[in-house]
């Protein structure tokens, strides 16, 4: 008899010890996409008051572990490399996402960070045939939610944006689901790389998105906007319906009620959108972040209600994927240079640079592709010169430096092969970002300098577009303000410890203890 129920013992046992070993049961991480880290500093006085179970950008900032300045450390900071680090605690040069796209050289064209051949979109009514699917194939790093997930934890994973490359490498390899909006047709998607079919929840809020079709919405600078246009997506309307879905989630697959800690990341993709059009310093941007401590702080009450045991029973963290630098239009040329840098100006310059120094190209061209200010060279046109990236880059540098735009340019191989890597932070945030599919080479831009791709955009080392701010809310953090720098791959590792799980296999973040009680 006793031989009989030692197994049950042993078992019963274990599943105690796992319940036991969890504090939480719903973890969420919170990222509001472009979120510079001075947001919450200048508009605190305006945000919904701190008080009660639950609240926004206030309550969490009160209440929780709050570091004004969290670095994400990279040589050029975007939504891909951004999202990346946040859950998995590593840097592009070990992940491969140092850019959102790159110019493959064996395809011959430009490759998006989280696109996948081998899988396909699924919609509410299945597969979409004719559109590319999304995967974290290119993402070669896990995340807290793989890591849950690897040791057989029956924790469920969801992760949603409005944005694919957000949800995808939030999620990671083993999410139960990435979902995304696919635009044109309006309703929220996955890929064959997750499920066959969409679940109810998700088909449930494609049901309401299609009711607004012939619809249309004010607000700020629109008017009689479409539903799903580019202009209501740069609404607080975006940010809504990217909570209705992480809710919907939530009550579809019960996250939050089962035996272990279940994991929900939700990127808020409105906010990069309305910046990258106006700027950090416009009034719609303010009005925007305000509008946003409001959905939030609805957002974690309907948590409460759903969640056995309330908010004791959660863990909150709160962060950006990157900044963004002021507008020109607020900075006196005078005493601050600064504009955008028309594309087309800087491949004439680089082409004009190469043919001084080595002719005419073979091939017609010297540059193939310039992809976020990274240069891809013609291989045809340096092959029949006899001369490596390397060699070119040294060679153009003096001339290129005379640009008023340019800072300095790097050559990857110099960098990556050779270790000429320079001294300090700069070189640090270089040698860190950089991978094989970094482009031959790489243009510095001055401060207040960047691309013309929108009327505003991040793409810099600079510290406007690396800081952004992070709270850790929940029982098991320190309430407080934490003035020293803080660095993005810490958050992984961090939630790691107090899940009692390995940090993901890439990390290089330490713990914040200081954060922990």
């Amino acid at each position: 008899m006793l031989k009989t129920l030692a197994p049950l013992f042993l078992s019963l046992l274990f599943i105690s010890n796992v319940q036991a070993a969890t504090p939480y049961r719903l973890g969420i991480v919170l990222v509001v996409d472009q979120f510079r880290a001075d947001y919450l500093m200048r508009f605190k006085d305006e945000f919904v008051k701190a008080g009660g179970a639950t609240g926004g950008f206030r309550f969490l900032m009160d209440q929780g572990a709050y570091f004004p300045l969290a670095d994400h450390e990279l040589f050029q900071n975007m939504t891909g490399p951004g999202h990346a680090g946040i859950l998995s605690g590593s840097y592009p040069y070990r992940n491969g996402i140092s850019i959102n796209a790159w110019f493959n050289r064996e395809k011959g064209r430009p490759e998006y960070c989280v696109e996948d051949e081998s899988v396909k979109l699924i919609g509410s009514d299945g597969a979409l045939a004719d559109k590319m699917g999304m995967s974290p194939k290119n993402f070669n790093a896990t995340t807290l939610g793989d890591e849950l997930k690897n040791v057989d934890r029956p924790s469920r994973v969801v992760s949603v944006a409005i944005k694919d490359r957000a949800a995808v490498l939030l999620g990671g390899k083993r999410a139960d689901i990435a979902v995304w909006l696919e635009d044109k047709s309006c309703q929220w998607v996955s890929s064959s790389f997750y499920v066959k079919e969409l679940p109810e929840f998700v088909k449930g809020e494609n049901k309401k998105l299609k009711e607004l079709s012939d619809k249309t919405m004010d607000w700020g600078p629109y008017h009689s906007a479409k539903y799903c246009s580019t202009e209501s997506l740069q609404t607080p309307w975006g940010i809504q319906k990217t909570f209705d879905l992480a809710l919907a989630a939530v009550d579809g697959w019960k996250l939050g009620r089962g035996n272990d800690v279940d994991l929900l990341a939700v990127s808020l993709s409105s906010h990069d959108y309305l910046g990258h059009r106006f700027g950090p310093n416009d009034s719609n941007l303010k009005e925007m972040t305000l509008q946003e401590d409001k959905k939030i702080a609805a957002f974690l009450q309907e948590i409460a209600k759903r969640v056995p045991g309330g908010m004791k029973n959660v863990f909150v963290v709160l962060t950006g994927d990157h900044g963004i630098p002021p507008s020109p239009k607020n900075l006196p040329k005078e005493k601050i240079p600064g504009e955008n840098v028309d594309l087309k100006l800087i491949t004439q310059s680089i082409e004009s640079a190469m043919t001084d120094k080595f002719g005419k190209p073979h091939s017609g061209k010297w540059v193939e592709s310039i992809v976020e200010l990274q240069v891809y060279f013609n291989a045809d046109s340096m092959t029949s010169a006899k001369i490596s990236p390397a060699d070119a880059v040294t060679a153009i540098r003096p001339k290129m430096l005379k640009e008023k735009y340019i800072d300095q340019i790097w050559a990857r191989d110099e960098i990556m092969f050779q270790r000429k890597v320079p001294a300090g932070e700069y070189g640090r945030v270089l040698d860190r970002t950089l991978s094989l599919r970094s482009g031959d080479m790489l243009l510095v831009l001055n401060p207040f300098f960047y691309s013309d791709t929108y009327p505003m955009t991040h793409m810099t080392h600079y510290s406007y577009d690396r800081f952004v701010p992070l709270i850790l809310w929940g029982k098991t953090f320190k309430p407080g303000t934490y003035r020293q720098i803080v660095r993005i791959v810490d958050i992984a590792p961090t939630l790691s410890s107090i899940l009692e799980v390995i940090p993901p296999a890439q990390s290089e973040g330490r713990i914040l203890t200081e954060a922990l009680r």
